[in-house]
């Protein structure tokens, strides 16, 4: 299921794409720094197995399952709602991988076919294919520029008027989003108790939410030093905090923390109605936590570490919630280094906690 979500009305891959996609688009257009941004959807991903014949795939299940499977047309629906400009990978390397016969399309040494194309399962091309969707792009805007300079007296295209462009910008209504999560995904108009780790400043205001710190230190991790969080550091774990917290309107409770390739590695959270940590997950605290033992304790994990060789922000929606008003305590531990992970150290890097 989408944990976003204020109204669940399904948790199907089609729904929860076209949710996440509406809010990426709808933000984007809001945005005016330092002018109203120009937007294009270039789909570069698509499922090519069900384009082909058997014994590659069955024609029966596949290609009626194509929509609901496939991002890339669902991506376009949204687009094309908002009338955002299209470019498709499919639309002309399909026609180029198959247009020597099926088994061509899956012949590795088919520069066009889908296993050349494809580097993984998330279909993210390889080199070359980041050159041949260059140049795509590269043509699709010198063709746009083409019209543009070459129509009416004054050699412009005359444009019909964009609405969210405007200096206050006008969005259609949404089609996936309810208006309280128009509020608080687009808009950022809804109520939240927010806990920012990330503000440079010393005046430090979450300091009245800490009820225990044991091992974790607020500092900026990074060369230029400008990139704050509170941070636990040790191999050993054990490293142990609680947060006290009151409850927002929806009861969601988000974390939001860094992920990296290495020196990260693993945390647990809870929320309960004690200021401390109970025996039981100062116990899990000290061991190397797999998914399965977190979740039949109540405990639920905070995963700093994956494969990608790059830091960047994430967010985790917790399971548990916390109602309208209610104080509670959100307890955060580091888990001992585990020898699969990459680096010496072993950190976690918590940027924000926030109820709404």
């Amino acid at each position: 299921e989408n944990p976003h979500t204020l109204e669940v009305k399904s948790s199907s891959l089609e729904y929860n794409s076209c949710w996440y996609s509406e809010v990426l688009l709808r933000r984007l257009l809001l945005l005016r720094k330092p002018d109203p941004v120009a937007v294009v959807t270039f789909n570069a991903d698509y499922i090519g197995r069900p384009w082909t014949n058997e014994p590659h795939n069955n024609l029966e299940s596949e290609r009626k399952s194509l929509f609901r499977k496939n991002n890339e047309p669902l991506s376009f629906w949204i687009s094309s709602m908002y009338q955002i400009p299209l470019i498709s990978a499919s639309a002309w390397l399909l026609p180029l991988a198959g247009k020597r016969g099926t088994s061509w399309q899956f012949n590795v040494t088919n520069p066009y076919g889908t296993k050349a194309f494809h580097s993984d399962r998330c279909c993210h091309p390889k080199r070359f294919g980041h050159v041949i969707l260059s140049l795509v792009l590269a043509y699709c805007f010198v063709e746009e520029e083409k019209i543009m300079t070459t129509y009416g007296s004054s050699e412009t295209m005359e444009i019909e008027h964009d609405f969210t462009a405007d200096a206050i910008p006008v969005l259609r209504d949404p089609i996936y989003l309810s208006d309280e999560e128009e509020k608080m995904y687009v808009r950022r108009e809804s109520d939240s108790y927010l806990i920012d780790f990330t503000d440079p400043s010393e005046d430090r205001i979450w300091n009245d939410a800490i009820a225990v710190n044991e091992g974790w230190s607020w500092y900026a991790d990074n060369r230029e030093k400008d990139k704050f969080g509170l941070i636990a550091n040790d191999v050993s774990g054990g490293q142990h905090l609680s947060l006290e917290v009151f409850g927002g309107k929806h009861g969601l409770v988000e974390i939001s923390y860094v992920i990296s390739y290495e020196n990260f590695g693993l945390s647990l959270v809870w929320i309960d109605d004690d200021r401390t940590s109970g025996k039981k997950e100062e116990e899990l605290c000290l061991k190397e936590t797999t998914g399965l033992i977190g979740s039949e304790r109540g405990v639920e994990i905070l995963v700093a570490s994956w494969d990608e060789k790059a830091s960047v922000p994430t967010v985790t929606v917790l399971r548990q919630r916390v109602k309208e008003g209610q104080p509670k305590f959100i307890h955060i531990c580091l888990t001992p280094k585990s020898e699969s992970r990459q680096g010496k150290a072993n950190k976690f890097k918590l940027l924000s906690v926030r109820l709404y």
